[in-house]
């Protein structure tokens, strides 16, 4: 955390230098079944029972995402952005039986990211960028009428639920800007990861 929030108030003074019209700050709902993917979790077995559970999956497909860029040269901007908090939830039942117990975690990512604008048109733009950094799981949450009072019963193949990192990336391959006044636009990106198939809203520059 020490590094992330060195990083990021270098980044700040970056942009307090910066001249007017190479700043932008970025607001959309990102959409894609990489957004709020969890960790693979192995159904547990009951060991108080002798029976395996089963697991469902409901991954979070949709969040918020902001982020800063700053043009450092040319058409090229650097920046950071964040999406999250993305909530998931593994609902977790016996073969046969309709009552669930769930096993509910949440996640924050965090990416550096580069951008390049390599058309301009009108009011229209065209750019491409491309984001790495980390996703930050939270400590699970276990619920349900049998599960949160008698975790010492199970078996977790793949290690019981816990809080962990992972390294997050984002490939938007084609951005989308129109900017119908000086100060204000919106914009669309397609690609693929963290951020989602699908991410769109507004940018106000400065």
């Amino acid at each position: 955390m020490k590094k992330f929030l060195i990083s990021f108030l270098a980044i700040i003074c970056l942009y307090s230098f910066a001249s007017a019209q190479r700043i932008e700050i970025f607001g959309g709902y990102s959409y894609g079944s990489l957004v709020g993917k969890l960790p693979g979790l192995t159904a547990p077995f009951d060991n108080a029972v002798n029976a395996d559970m089963i697991v469902e999956n409901q991954d979070q497909t949709g969040a918020l995402t902001l982020g800063v860029n700053a043009r450092i040269l040319g058409n090229l901007s650097i920046g950071l952005s964040w999406t999250g908090i993305t909530n998931s939830t593994y609902p977790l039942h016996y073969r046969g039986s309709d009552t669930y117990d769930y096993v509910k975690q949440s996640s924050n990512t965090i990416m550096f990211n580069i951008k390049y604008e390599w058309l301009k048109f009108w009011k229209l733009r065209l750019y491409s960028r491309a984001g790495i950094g980390g996703i930050f799981f939270s400590d699970p949450k276990f619920e349900g009428n049998w599960l949160p009072d008698h975790l010492d019963n199970y078996t977790w193949p793949d290690g019981k639920p816990e809080s962990c990192k992972r390294v997050a990336w984002q490939a938007s391959l084609v951005g989308v800007e129109f900017r119908p006044v000086k100060w204000v636009g919106v914009f669309a990106e397609g690609g693929l990861g963290r951020q989602g198939a699908l991410l769109a809203g507004l940018k106000v520059f400065l």
